[in-house]
């Protein structure tokens, strides 16, 4: 049952990224469809991080303080003179197109050593795996952009590797793990809670340490401790704009209450979205917290949807993180017949396939998964608790 699942997936996924292959021939317009609108603007979020070197809040950039240390780090190579040119001119530069490539080819060698660390099977199928990943829609598009999402997902998936280990070197790496994720992009922070479902308070303690040290020292080497307000601030504002907007790559639940709103000309509808997100946030947790999934892989879906969807800075490349529950699912036994609608939903979040620019599969299956897991961890909450409670009474 587990390899007809694999090869239903494997399967799927390989037809979708020959047709777009295909669709290439033809003025590659199956690429133009996946990348940023902006022809002049690639791996530009690499470079527009690089300009604020060790004074990164002035010039109102939003990465918590690791992130905008490794920034930092990475601008020492580029010599002084080239920052006047700003950071399109930088990318010009025989450093800066250096400086780019190998970021890229490092960042993608940690992807595939996470990868095959939390992959079981041979490892054909973890090369295969690999490569659909990357040649996969979100993943296309992340590397275009030269996110740091990229290195954060990979950190991530050493965390859900190492977590359970029994192996007190590998467990706590991978709470550092976690630690330096939610250092970069704060919200995987909510896998945490995985810890205190298994009731792990002393490891959840520890865990919470390690992200208070990585997120909160390394603003020592980027203004120090009294541009940490003016952090809170850039972020504050930068929400703000992206609250007002919305946007046909963005998968963020306020976003979709934003475009309903411009579909059905119903102006209230977008101010569900804030609402809409808290409630989903925190019955997502209370979910992870209670829940008796069978699966592995259910647990940490939740919290990886949470990621996708509850930041409003979501963008179409934050579903690679689906990527996680994936290879979890992959490697466990099919349950019922629930899974087949499962693997199709995995295929639509990470197809190269788009008939425009929009993110409009990607996110009506990602929704679709969502009220399904949310149903199905509602349920066992139920046969836990309630229906348990009941039988006792009685």
């Amino acid at each position: 049952m587990n390899k007809n699942k694999k090869i239903s997936f494997y399967i799927l996924m390989s037809i979708f990224i020959i047709v777009f292959f295909i669709m290439n021939l033809n003025d590659n317009i199956g690429l133009k469809k996946i990348l940023y609108n902006d022809t002049n603007d690639t791996y530009m979020d690499f470079y527009n991080s690089l300009i604020g070197k060790n004074n990164p809040y002035d010039k109102q950039l939003i990465y918590p303080p690791l992130a905008s240390t490794f920034y930092y780090f990475l601008s020492i190579f580029i010599p002084e003179k080239d920052f006047e040119l700003g950071s399109f001119g930088i990318r010009s530069t025989q450093y800066g197109r250096f400086l780019g490539g190998l970021y890229i080819t490092l960042t993608t060698l940690l992807f595939i050593y996470s990868l095959f660390k939390l992959k079981n099977g041979n490892l054909e199928e973890k090369i295969l795996l690999a490569l659909l990943l990357i040649l996969s829609g979100p993943f296309l598009f992340q590397l275009e952009r030269a996110n740091l999402i990229f290195v954060t997902l990979s950190f991530i998936m050493f965390y859900v590797y190492g977590y359970n280990s029994q192996n007190k070197y590998i467990k706590n790496l991978a709470f550092i793990s976690l630690a330096i994720a939610s250092s970069f992009k704060i919200y995987p922070a909510v896998l945490g809670f995985l810890l205190v479902k298994e009731k792990r308070y002393r490891d959840a303690w520890i865990l919470f340490f390690y992200g208070i040290t990585f997120f909160v020292l390394p603003i020592i080497f980027v203004g120090g401790f009294e541009k940490f307000p003016l952090f809170i601030n850039n972020i504050v504002n930068a929400t703000k704009i992206l609250n007002s907007t919305s946007s046909l790559i963005k998968l963020s639940i306020n976003n979709l209450f934003h475009v309903l709103s411009s579909l059905f000309k119903i102006g209230f509808i977008e101010k569900l979205g804030f609402p809409a997100t808290i409630l989903t946030l925190i019955s997502g947790i209370l979910i992870i917290i209670l829940s008796d999934f069978k699966e592995k892989w259910k647990p940490i879906a939740i919290g990886t949807t949470l990621m996708i969807t509850v930041p409003n800075f979501s963008f179409i490349y934050a579903m690679i993180f689906i990527s996680i529950p994936l290879v979890l699912f992959l490697d466990e036994p099919q349950k019922d017949k629930l899974d087949n609608i499962y693997i199709i939903l995995f295929v639509l979040m990470l197809v190269p396939l788009r008939s425009s620019k929009s993110g409009y599969i990607e996110s009506i299956s990602i929704y679709i998964m969502m009220i399904l897991l949310w149903l199905e961890g509602s349920k066992s909450i139920y046969f836990k608790y309630i229906s348990k409670n009941k039988k006792s009474s009685d």
